[in-house]
């Protein structure tokens, strides 16, 4: 639908320019006794307006190349020339117009003409806008959901195997384990260390279920392993 209304706007744009340029050669008299028209009086406000007519036909080529600028451009500039078309049909309807059968009929065709394509831009406009603005809401919807959809996959807590893994995932440090046969885990028995002095030297503390030297390594009474005969 937009290339349609492009096509229409550059099409628009080609009639907006000859009409400029017929109101700026409105000092010619020959060339408005030729086409059965009368001349406009006075020149100025032809002239003038026919410079309003080139600079909407130089905005209608750029909205045709620039996308952005395309309902917009084409919106405005239809309303301009259906009411500049109903201008000439209301003028031609009231008589006052001292014009000969061609000339009626050359501004009677004009008039059509730029009311038809007038309307015909107005509605092509309103529809693609009307698209547009349907597309952004969807695109909008899309990221907001996506956007949703990617928080709850970085919520998704992970499952580690391995308890070292969760420990330093932690700050924190695994103890090391002992596999048993039955695959059951024993803690390794390590010598208490004493605190690190001011030397920094690390200092076994000695265990206070190890043996001495000097208690007896048997639960059999010192009596009994005399000789019995002697």
């Amino acid at each position: 639908m937009k290339a349609m209304l492009r096509t229409v706007l550059f099409l628009d744009a080609a009639l907006n320019l000859a009409l400029g340029v017929l109101l700026i050669a409105s000092f010619w008299s020959s060339l408005y006794a030729a086409i059965d028209v009368p001349a406009p009086s006075p020149v100025l406000y032809a002239q003038v307006l026919g410079v309003a007519f080139i600079g909407v036909a130089w905005l209608q080529w750029h909205a045709t190349v620039n996308g952005q600028l395309t309902a917009t451009v084409a919106k405005v500039t239809g309303h301009i020339n259906w009411v500049s078309g109903a201008f000439v049909l209301g003028w031609l309807i009231s008589g006052q117009l001292v014009v000969s059968t061609g000339g009626k009929l050359m501004l009677a065709t004009l008039g059509a003409v730029l009311l038809v394509v007038g309307g015909i831009l107005v509605k092509l406009a309103s529809s693609v806008r009307t698209k547009e603005r349907v597309q952004a809401a969807q695109q909008a919807g899309e990221r907001v959901r996506g956007g949703v959809v990617s928080d709850t996959r970085h919520d998704t807590p992970h499952d580690y195997s391995d308890a070292r893994v969760v420990d330093e995932t932690r700050g924190a440090r695994a103890e090391p384990r002992m596999e048993t046969p039955r695959g059951g885990s024993a803690s390794v028995n390590t010598t208490p260390v004493a605190p690190v002095g001011a030397t920094g030297i690390v200092t076994p503390v000695p265990s206070t279920t190890a043996p001495t030297s000097n208690e007896s390594t048997s639960s059999v009474p010192h009596d009994a392993r005399q000789n019995p005969h002697s």
